[in-house]
């Protein structure tokens, strides 16, 4: 009941099918279905403990972290590329931080990343991967399964425990979770697997029937073991490719897929993060529910410890003062100083901006180059018929990235 391990837990016994106990409502907690689902260790609440970890502590596993996170040479990540790398110092986040650039090649005719890079290569710590062909798909997405692909099985990553971040995620208090292999953690999503009847279920059998048990509801950050990303990475191209193939054509989604009528998840958008969700099913590999980010705009109170503020909405001072992060010069130009009667969490995001930008100044931005092409909504009609052409020739190309870039 006080959470202490028991002594039999170990290579046998590591929390699968293993009850959790609820401090605050003083019962037991029985993973569901244990028979069908026979390795639940999700949905950890704040105030539950397992009477086993949920996973065997393997004897080389260190606590050691990376910090990764996926852009493009574009206005729109220049300023949040440099922002990171300050707050990550800030806070005095263990471990090393790389912005995974996808630039140059055309994925996977031309595997070659481009061989410099961008301006930014001097002040923040870079791994350059090829980016996705466009004339398939102009989807960017890609880039990030593709990028921490490249970057994993063509650089020798000494940490041990990846923490897998998008670019407009700040942090604010250090990570420190001893992530074992076999069981990353993750931010609960805003959205869920509940329903056999829900969009979000209907999408991820399509994609899986037959395979995948579970699916997990994720949303970034993840905090995984390297072994662990490094077979998700594969076969999360792969199935982000599955989704985005059935954009056109026979096997077309429904209209509720991609209506927010119906779903929040327009599969437009978050074929990238299914694609992850059905990685991860693939391999049985389930995640820990952990409060790791809070919303501007949507919390409105801070929670000690969650490591990153994730700035992706729109947000509002109380003198009705507003930013996004896709404002031009967003990074320069925010509501400072801050009204009073501002919530918290808003307040401590322009906090933030504050101090990024009196350490880091101004951002020389890359010329001609608008962030505005990062949001296209991926439809040229004139490169469709080719897109299908290769995206079918394609369809397996994930499952051999290590020969291509041998």
């Amino acid at each position: 009941p006080d959470g202490t391990y028991l002594k039999t837990c170990g290579s046998q016994f590591y929390g699968h099918d293993l009850p959790g106990y609820q401090t605050e409502m003083n019962q037991l907690l029985l993973n569901n279905d244990i028979e069908n689902f026979p390795s639940t260790c999700g949905g950890r609440g704040d105030f539950t403990r397992r009477l086993c970890p949920c996973a065997y502590k393997y004897p080389n596993t260190r606590v050691t972290y990376h910090t990764v996170f996926n852009v493009q040479s574009k206005q729109y990540f220049e300023w949040q590329s440099r922002y990171s790398v300050f707050w990550h110092k800030q806070v005095g986040q263990a471990g090393p931080i790389t912005r995974l650039l996808s630039m140059g090649g055309k994925w996977p005719t031309d595997p070659t990343p481009h061989p410099t890079g961008d301006h930014l290569m001097a002040e923040v710590p870079t791994h350059i991967a090829p980016q996705y062909d466009y004339s398939i798909d102009q989807y960017v997405a890609y880039n990030k399964p593709l990028s921490i692909a490249h970057w994993l099985q063509t650089t020798k990553v000494k940490e041990d425990i990846i923490i897998v971040a998008d670019p407009d995620c700040a942090y604010i208090n250090k990570v420190d979770y001893p992530v074992e292999e076999g069981a990353p953690i993750a931010t609960q999503g805003y959205y869920s697997f509940k329903s056999k009847t829900s969009v979000e279920w209907q999408i991820a059998e399509h994609y899986c029937k037959g395979i995948c048990k579970h699916f997990d509801p994720i949303a970034v950050p993840v905090i995984i073991h390297r072994n662990d990303l490094l077979r998700i990475a594969p076969l999360w191209l792969k199935y982000t490719e599955d989704i985005r193939r059935d954009r056109e054509g026979p096997n077309k989604w429904p209209i509720e897929w991609n209506d927010n009528r119906f779903t929040v998840n327009r599969i437009e958008w978050v074929a990238e993060m299914f694609g992850y969700v059905l990685a991860a099913a693939h391999l049985d590999l389930r995640h820990e529910m952990v409060d790791l980010q809070l919303i501007p705009s949507v919390h409105k109170r801070l929670t000690n410890a969650v490591p990153f503020l994730h700035y992706h909405v729109r947000i509002e001072t109380s003198d009705h003062k507003f930013w996004n992060k896709g404002d031009d010069h967003a990074g320069q130009r925010f509501p400072w100083p801050v009204k009073e009667g501002t919530d918290p969490v808003t307040t401590r995001l322009l906090t933030a901006l504050h101090e990024a930008y009196q350490a880091v100044g101004d951002t020389d931005r890359t010329k001609n180059n608008r962030w505005a092409n990062y949001f296209s909504e991926w439809d040229n009609a004139k490169h469709e018929t080719s897109r299908r052409r290769l995206l079918s020739s394609s369809s397996s190309s994930s499952s051999f990235l290590n020969e291509a870039w041998a």
